[in-house]
Parts: structure tokens; sequence; C-alpha cells
């Protein structure tokens, strides 16, 4: 296979299912790259969804997922190494959340099938940020259904860290839709998740009814809808106190020179009362 031009090469990987390309994966570096190079266009594990939960919040029977079958080998040089130490020593978490219980990944392939994947959400040694680094490369190269995150989203700043702007690695959960409901404290680094593309998503419903909406909120939504539109698809905002961005956008359309993004037709709002 190595002798053979690069789009042959591709058209062979295009025929493989994805556990077949994550066996091929394993075998050296080369086809890692490879196939991380081109796996937009290669077979995705097709997933039922994602969410974060308490472990002694699960309902009904969960197989739980052995993390070491999940690791492979990849290039850790010292200047990586040495940014994972200071993310341990900083105890910077996996997970963003305002609960002192601990969460973690539930992944369901089917309605009745859950898994439980039991991660470091604060690694304390090398050895759990390659875990971490590993698990979250192979959730990259799924496609979820749903995903749902209640108060609770993934750390970018772990993210960042744990990647250190690797180019052949698309940093983003593939999902159709999504599903959140921010609270005071995860509000902006839920925004901040979908508007830097960590997550893919054909639509995404934002839940507003569980949080006080403030001034500032309602800014951040309108500059993040103003600035960041043309990347987000199909948006539903759903909540109390919505009125005024409702009228920020209106006002914005019809006074500016500039046209407002063009996904604004796909901007459903569903203003809630008491």
């Amino acid at each position: 296979m190595f002798s053979l031009p690069i789009e042959v090469q591709h058209d062979v990987l295009k025929c493989l299912d994805f556990d077949q390309l994550f066996s091929i994966k394993q075998t050296n570096f080369y086809l890692r790259n490879l196939i991380n190079k081109y796996e937009g266009g290669l077979a995705r594990k097709d997933l039922h969804s994602l969410s974060i939960i308490n472990e002694n919040e699960r309902t009904g029977f969960l197989d739980y997922i052995e993390l070491k079958s999940g690791i492979f080998e990849f290039t850790l040089d010292e200047q990586i190494k040495e940014k994972w130490q200071a993310a341990i020593d900083k105890s910077i978490p996996l997970l963003l959340h305002e609960s002192e219980s601990v969460k973690n990944l539930i992944v369901s392939s089917t309605e009745r099938k859950n898994y439980f994947l039991k991660l470091p959400t604060i690694p304390k040694n090398i050895e759990e940020m390659v875990i971490l680094r590993c698990w979250l490369e192979q959730l990259f190269n799924c496609a979820f259904s749903y995903a749902y995150f209640d108060k609770i989203v993934f750390n970018p700043e772990m993210i960042n860290i744990l990647f250190d702007n690797d180019k052949t690695i698309t940093l983003q959960f593939q999902v159709h839709y999504a599903y959140v409901w921010p609270s005071n404290t995860t509000f902006e680094n839920i925004l901040k998740l979908f508007c830097k593309l960590y997550i893919n998503f054909e639509s995404l419903s934002i839940k507003l009814d569980r949080i006080d909406i403030t001034e500032q909120h309602i800014n951040i939504l309108f500059n993040i809808l103003k600035n960041e539109g043309n990347k987000l698809p199909k948006i539903y905002l759903r909540g109390f106190k919505l009125t005024k961005l409702y009228d920020l956008i209106i006002e914005y359309i019809t006074t500016s020179a500039r046209n407002f993004p063009k996904n604004a037709a796909c901007l459903s709002f569903k203003l809630l009362y008491f």
C-alpha cells in the first residue's frame, strides 16, 4: 500500500468500515496520520447519543467500557509532556460544571444499549492524560444522533492542551441534534465550546429557562450570533427574557449596512412567560 499514489491509498481507505480503520491506525504512524488527514470522508462509528451524568444518576443497565481498550500509541515529545504536567499540577478538569459530584460520559449505541465511559475528569498523572487523549480522539471519530449537556460542558482549555494544535485531527464531536441546558456558571463556556466548533452539529437547542438571564447574557448571545452566525446552522433558543435579544437582532438587520448572518432564517425563538 505504501507504494501506491496517495489518491489510491485514499480510495482504499474509503472502502473500510470504522473498526477496520481503527485497527489500521494502530499499526504505524504513517497510516494513522493518513487516516486522520482524510477522516472527514471516511467511515465513522454511528452511535445514538452522548451525554454526561453522575454515575449515581444512571438509570437502567450500563456496560462499563474498559479504559485501556481505547489506548493506542502516538508521539509524545518532551514539550507536550511539560504542558501536560503543568495542566496536572494546576488540576485543570476535563469537564466544567457546578456540581460537587463526579460526572462522566454515557455513550449509547442504540436507544436501549448504554455504555459508561468513566474517564479521569481531573487527571493526576501523564498516564491519565494519555487515556483522555486517546478516548477523545475516538469520540471525535464517531457520529452521534443526539448529544445532551445539562449544566455541564467539556473544558475547551483541556482539549487544547491534550491535542496541542495537532493539525492531523479534527477536534470536533460530530452531532446531528445537540441540546444544552446552561447554568449561570457554565453559560459562557458552553457557548464557547459550540462557537469554536469543538462540536459540529446540524441543530442546536439552547434551553435558557433554568437560569436568570441578565443583560450580559443577552449581549453575549447577540455578539455570537452576529459575529459567528455563519458558522452555526439551525439554532433554537428557549427561555424567559429573550425579547431583548429578539429586538436587538431586528434592529441590527434593519439599521446596519452589513447583513446579519445568512442563518438568521434558521434562528428560532420560544419565549416563555410566567
